[in-house]
Formats: structure tokens, C-alpha cells, sequence
């Protein structure tokens, strides 16, 4: 079916406000963030945001899911999937320490989401809609993945549990990236190691625990 201009508008909007709350959340470490700002920086009505969105909950909603989106491609596009399982392994980390340099914001808005909503959802909606996000848990497959290839190839453990695991690296990886990605210059001023040899000691810790021997 063809769009109608009201629907191209919408749609534009939609994507001028999804850019602008990212904006601004990121700016102001994502206190206070009301409807005047986001609208001023996208230069949008707030008549106009609410054809949009329902709520400013939403809108970070549709942030959220545009931002896994993006990683998900990223990595999609980066990933050699013609190699062994331990090779596989390594190159995800090496793309979330590469994501965490060229687009820590993205890193921080997921941990800002992640801290938000971490007791409750706004509406039954938005938890339906996340969940059907999170139950595709692309980038948790691409991992799963990996680990399976490398118990059956040899270069992984033969006594791994590939989903414990698999939970195990993803959660720990996330949860280094998103505090490095806040807190990583303070980190390297207040303890002198530099971001960098953190993200390199934890890959070695993660390799060397899941390697064959």
C-alpha cells in the first residue's frame, strides 16, 4: 500500500524525535529529560511528538530498540561466520570493545535503559513489545552460536554448558562495557589502569576459560 503524505510526516517526525531523545538523553546523563527539551531540539510541536509517541516512555522505548537494532547490524555485517568457534568467540568481544570506542553512547543508553526499567514497565504495551526485542536476542545467538561451533569443532572446552555460558559472557560483557562506557576515564584517573587493559584482561580471562587446552 501506498504511503500518504500524513504518513510520510508521521514517520519523519517520529524519526527526527527518536534522534533528538537520544540527543538529549545522552547530554544530560538522562535526569530530567522532559517533553520541552526533546521537542525544542527536533524542532517538533508537542501536538506533533503525541501523533508520534503516546508518552515520553515510548519514545525511549522506540529509542531502545532502534539502538539494538543498529548494534545488531553492526555486528551482522562484522561477523566472519566461515571460522571456528573460538575464533568466533573472540571477534565478538573484539566488536563490543570496537562498539564501546566508536559508539559509547549507544553502550550508555542501553545501561540507562537497562537501570530505568529494571523493577517494572510503563504499560503492559511496551513490556509485550520489549519482550517480543528480547526474546529475539539476535545478538545473544550470534554468541550462542560461536560457543556451539567451538565445543563441536574442538577449539572450545568439550564440557562447556553451551547456554550457561552463553547467559554467563553475555551478561558480564554487557554489564564491563556499560560501566566502562559511564565511568571508564574516571576509572583510569582514579585507579591509573586504562580502559583499554581492562577490555583486554577481561577478553584473555573469557578465552582462557573457554579455550580447548
Amino acid at each position: 500500500m501506498e504511503m500518504t503524505w500524513h504518513q510520510d510526516v508521521r514517520n519523519r517526525s517520529r524519526e527526527e524525535l527518536i534522534s533528538a531523545g537520544l540527543e538529549v538523553l545522552i547530554e544530560q546523563n538522562f535526569t530530567k529529560v522532559g517533553l520541552k527539551e526533546v521537542c525544542s531540539r527536533a524542532n517538533i510541536s508537542k501536538v506533533t511528538f503525541y501523533k508520534c509517541f503516546a508518552s515520553i516512555d515510548e519514545m525511549i522505548f522506540a529509542i531502545q530498540h532502534r539502538i539494538m537494532e543498529e548494534i545488531t547490524e553492526y555486528f551482522e555485517e562484522r561477523m566472519n561466520v566461515e571460522t571456528s568457534g573460538a575464533e568466533l568467540v573472540e571477534r565478538y568481544l573484539n566488536l563490543w570493545v570496537e562498539l564501546l570506542t566508536e559508539q559509547s553512547d549507544k553502550v550508555k543508553f542501553i545501561g540507562f535503559f537497562d537501570h530505568t526499567y529494571s523493577d517494572h514497565y510503563p504499560t503492559t504495551e511496551l513490556q509485550e513489545a520489549y519482550s517480543n526485542l528480547v526474546h529475539e536476542n539476535v545478538l545473544g545467538k550470534m554468541l550462542y552460536n560461536g560457543i556451539a561451533r567451538g565445543i563441536e569443532d574442538g577449539t572450545l572446552r568439550s564440557n562447556l554448558d553451551a547456554n550457561l555460558t552463553t547467559h554467563f559472557v553475555f551478561v558480564t560483557n554487557i554489564s564491563l562495557m556499560q560501566k566502562l562506557a559511564f565511568r571508564g576515564r574516571i576509572l583510569e584517573q582514579e585507579h591509573g589502569t586504562e580502559v583499554e587493559e581492562l577490555t583486554k584482561t577481561f577478553k584473555e580471562v573469557i578465552l582462557n576459560y573457554v579455550k580447548a587446552n
